[in-house]
């Protein structure tokens, strides 16, 4: 029996510790594997942003920054201002056919288990092999880390826990090794400092005087500056690597609503002095603004912190390590605290932004993470049953705390468009946020009202505008949409003014004659507006890279580029068989993913760069003129051949001729190619009922979106798709005055659809 027990623990040691790590997750993801998705305070947000990063990228926009779908259809710059490594963390997975809901869960799940594994490796440099083990299963489930991940589903603050301990060991290398690894760290700590400010921007500013002050620690230990400079290099490239990012950020806040600056509401959650060691095992989180949430420290971390006081005592090597980490542990705990608000105050202009004290219990969780293998290696011997048994009581007195405090229950949310406007309309917001952060400032109507009837429709709704005039018939004809592009065939004897049915936002201009014609707001809801000059030829409207995400891109492009030639040289003049000074082959495996990596990040930017607006689908001119209201321009579909059962995307595209004094109805019919069944329908509100006619602006462009369900013994053949609107609740068609393509009573042909057998 003992020698079978001798046997089993002797095929178990030779299992690799990553393995180990990931074992010991695993029981944390179990709420993944249930049906739904873990209901969460921003969860849902995420995925909406998912999905509409998903879709851009499926339109050939590879950095995209606005999200023309979001805010009721009205655009929304999204990604112009919030991280967006996190949702590029799951596009693998949608490309290669995950919904929404799967891709999600998958990057929580992987998340969590790279956590895991970067805290192992940064840990693996200083501890031995099982007190690393424990750092980082610790690190994975310390509470507020997976009430980040189950409870608030802040995604990016999640995954910034990635980032935290590969930073710290990509910079022990780049300080620590010589010779040819230093172009290796050099680009491994730029690309991870890059990554943590593109995940998460609030985390990389509370986590920089923890970098800063790891970096010295090193630098003082050894007793040389030297590597200062290779230090100040990663920092510049991680700058410029992020640059298409923070850039923006930080010269266009002041178009949205981020310009009116960080309150003072983060003095709402300070917890007392006396109060920031709680033993309940639930947070005191509440998704209800009058409610203030608070994050103590729990008693686990309490403990760990506790005996990692006695550690200094007792270790000779790390000690310095163990007080850097207990620092920076015990000063995060203080900062959640009504003591420390004089410092709050004092940087308020800098920490004002983090909206919350408890984000630091993010430095909390590194540090105790850490700690809690150090606790083990500092006080058992170096093996044998004394250091096992005290590492599995660590690693399971926090598993079973975290997993105590998670209220965690599943929903079923619908990913469509109409659904996420649908969630903002039942909650005041626009745009998937809470606070409508990213509502350009040229907005004025009240963000609550904005999917809602004008509730006067008159010339006077206009911003001013005693008489906006109408839109002659004919003008225009819609010839080709893009994600961010119209293109157009315009013919005015006179100045004409067009309208998109987007915000304004800096960057969207026309094309027109030769010359580029800048936009400006028009009406309550700021519509990107373009005032033509007569004229006759083609027109294209598109939003184009303002100066900011021009340059702060093009210095991302150029850091890229030149860190991924750098990495390639390396490879080919000390390759593995090449007369030079050889890198190790692990080493020039890692090397190349290197290159691989920035010169793929190079060729995102260049492209982002000159194609900004994707592809762009022709369409056919249909022009039929409703009751000289509203003009019929085109349709767009999302396939051509359609089986039985199948929901058919069609897209039709209204031009507001005049002001609408009320809310018209819009509707597709199916039916056979003579004309004699009408097998499918659908009619309502334009936009899902979010996008009201009198909101509708002369001369706007309104695209409205509607599905037909197609039968499940719908016969094989050609069908037709028709168009019209109609007034409610008399139902009475608008009449087609004049149309270029086949009518039908007062329908319009748009489409024309086959469908094959199943």
């Amino acid at each position: 029996m003992r020698q079978r027990l001798g046997s089993l623990a002797g095929t178990l040691a030779r299992v690799p510790t990553a393995v180990w790590v990931v074992v010991l997750i695993l029981p944390a993801l179990v709420p993944l594997a249930r049906g739904g998705f873990p209901e969460s305070i921003d969860g849902l947000f995420h995925i909406y942003r998912l999905v509409g990063l998903d879709h851009a990228v499926r339109s050939g926009v590879l950095l995209p920054r606005w999200f023309p779908e979001f805010a009721f259809g009205y655009g929304h710059p999204v990604l112009n201002f919030y991280g967006p490594l996190s949702y590029y963390w799951g596009l693998p997975f949608t490309l290669l056919g995950a919904d929404a809901i799967l891709a999600m869960k998958l990057v929580l799940a992987s998340g969590l288990i790279a956590s895991g594994l970067a805290m192992y490796l940064f840990a693996r440099l200083y501890l031995d092999r099982g007190p690393a083990l424990v750092a980082a299963v610790v690190y994975a489930y310390l509470p507020y880390h997976l009430v980040d991940l189950y409870v608030r589903g802040a995604v990016a603050e999640f995954l910034a826990f990635v980032w935290f301990p590969l930073i710290l060991w990509a910079f022990h290398h780049l300080i620590n090794d010589s010779g040819g690894r230093r172009l290796i760290w050099l680009a491994v700590a730029s690309l991870t400092l890059a990554a943590l400010v593109t995940t998460h921007s609030l985390s990389a500013l509370i986590f920089a005087p923890v970098l800063a002050g790891f970096a010295l620690f090193l630098l003082w230990k050894q007793h040389d500056w030297h590597p200062l400079g290779r230090v100040a290099a990663a920092l510049i490239l991680a700058a410029g690597l992020s640059a298409f990012y923070w850039l923006p950020v930080l010269t266009e806040s002041g178009f949205v609503g981020l310009g009116y600056g960080a309150s003072q509401g983060y003095r709402n959650h300070f917890i007392p002095l006396r109060e920031v060691i709680s033993i309940r095992p639930v947070y005191s989180y509440s998704p209800q603004p009058d409610v203030p949430s608070t994050f103590p420290v729990g008693w686990v971390q309490a403990l760990i912190l506790g005996a990692a006081l006695v550690l200094p005592f007792r270790m000779r090597r790390g000690r310095w390590l163990v007080l850097f980490f207990l620092a920076v542990a015990l000063f995060s705990s203080f900062m959640l605290t009504t003591v420390s608000l004089p410092i709050w105050k004092v940087l308020e202009p800098g920490l004002a932004f983090l909206q919350y004290p408890w984000r630091f219990q993010a430095l909390i969780a590194l540090g105790a993470g850490f700690l809690a293998g150090a606790i083990l290696a500092g006080l058992t011997s170096s093996s044998g049953p004394r250091r096992a048994a005290l590492g599995a009581l660590i690693v399971l007195a926090t598993g079973v705390w975290a997993i105590w405090s998670l209220p965690v229950k599943p929903t079923y949310p619908d990913l469509s468009v109409q659904a996420m406007w649908q969630t903002d309309r039942e909650n005041g917001q626009v745009g998937a946020t809470w606070t409508g952060e990213y509502l350009p400032i040229w907005v004025k109507e009240q963000r609550w009202a904005i999917s809602l009837s004008a509730p006067n429709p008159t010339p006077a709704d206009s911003s001013g505008s005693a008489d906006l005039g109408t839109f002659l018939p004919g003008t225009a004809q819609l010839t080709g949409t893009g994600y961010t592009r119209y293109d157009f065939t315009l013919e005015a004897s006179q100045e004409t003014s067009l309208a998109l049915h987007q915000f304004y936002y800096p960057g969207w201009q026309a094309r027109w004659q030769g010359k580029t014609i800048a936009a400006h707001p028009q009406g309550v809801l700021g519509l990107a507006t373009f005032d033509l000059p007569p004229g006759s030829g083609p027109l294209v409207l598109r939003l184009a890279p303002t100066p900011a995400q021009l340059w702060g891109t093009l210095v991302s492009f150029v850091a890229a580029l030149a860190l991924g030639v750098a990495l390639a040289a390396q490879l080919l003049l000390r390759r593995p068989g090449s007369t030079r000074r050889l890198l190790p082959r692990h080493e020039w495996a890692l090397s190349a993913a290197l290159a691989v990596c920035c010169l793929l990040l190079a060729a995102v930017f260049f492209t982002s760069l000159v194609r900004p607006n994707g592809h762009v689908q022709s369409t056919q001119p249909i022009n039929a003129n409703l009751d000289n209201l509203v003009e019929l321009q085109t349709s767009t579909l999302d396939g051509n051949h359609y089986r039985p059962g199948d929901t058919v995307e069609i897209t039709v595209y209204w031009m507001a001729l005049d002001e609408l004094q009320q809310d018209y109805r819009s509707f597709v019919h199916l039916t056979d190619a003579a004309v004699t069944r009408q097998p499918a329908q659908h009619d309502g509100d334009p936009g899902g009922g979010f996008t009201p006619t009198t909101r509708w602006l002369p001369g706007e462009l309104v695209p409205d979106t509607h599905y037909l369900i197609l039968p499940d013994d719908l016969p094989s053949g050609r069908y037709s798709v028709w168009a019209g609107m109609y007034e409610y609740p008399s139902l009475d068609n608008l009449t087609i005055l004049s149309a270029d393509a086949p009518t039908d009573g007062r329908r319009v042909l748009v489409a024309q659809i086959e469908v094959v057998a199943p």
